[in-house]
């Protein structure tokens, strides 16, 4: 097992002897893959980071577009710009780092898909007619409890499952995006890049110890 270098990595390291051992068991063997700027992503070799871009202050393109460029440099492999198509669109359009949204239901989705996000989090309710849909899905969960009923849902439909922890404070956010990528999301949407990034690989270093 990888010995940790920094305070994050200690505290996922130390999950590692009791949580892990518990639930590395129920790791699926198949994580799909997502399309992200027309190249296929091997879910089952990453997990990927979302920046979650905070709402502009001013409404404005450019607002977003620094917002973006920061995560990117951070390390988020997608920019989540869940602020309507306005804004979304000339977002990917620009093509920094592949774009992604939130949607609560059919039409937002629609919406998001339409003005180019790469991927749309829907929550598992909405899996089975967003996939008739054709897009880019992935299913979004905000709690570990709820990933199991996600999976049920997912499994048939090929798609990938993401945590969310943009709304969770420091802590809570460590510990809950260690178990979920433990027992098999492969997406967290975050606020903090940086710290979950590092969650990402201390994590994905100990399942591999683990095989």
């Amino acid at each position: 097992m990888p010995q940790p270098t920094d305070g994050v990595g200690g505290a996922v390291g130390g999950m590692a002897a009791g949580k892990f051992a518990r639930v590395s068991a129920s790791v699926p063997s198949s994580f799909g893959t997502v399309l992200l700027g027309g190249t296929p992503v091997d879910l089952s070799v990453r997990a990927l980071v979302a920046a979650v871009i905070p709402t502009p202050r001013f409404g404005r393109e450019n607002e977003v577009a620094a917002a973006v460029a920061a995560a990117a440099s951070a390390g988020a492999d997608l920019a989540d710009v869940s602020h309507g198509p306005r804004l979304l669109g000339p977002i990917a359009r620009a093509g920094q780092i592949p774009t992604c949204a939130r949607a609560a239901d059919l039409d937002a989705a629609a919406a998001a898909h339409a003005a180019g996000a790469a991927l749309v989090f829907v929550p598992p309710a909405l899996g089975p007619a967003a996939a008739e849909r054709g897009w880019p899905l992935a299913l979004i969960v905000d709690d570990v409890a709820d990933i199991a009923g996600a999976g049920d849902v997912a499994g048939p439909l090929g798609l990938a499952i993401a945590i969310d922890t943009a709304g969770a404070a420091e802590a809570d956010a460590l510990a809950v995006e260690s178990v979920a990528l433990a027992e098999g999301c492969r997406i967290v949407r975050t606020s903090d890049v940086r710290r979950t990034r590092r969650v990402v690989e201390v994590v994905a270093a100990i399942l591999e110890a683990r095989r």
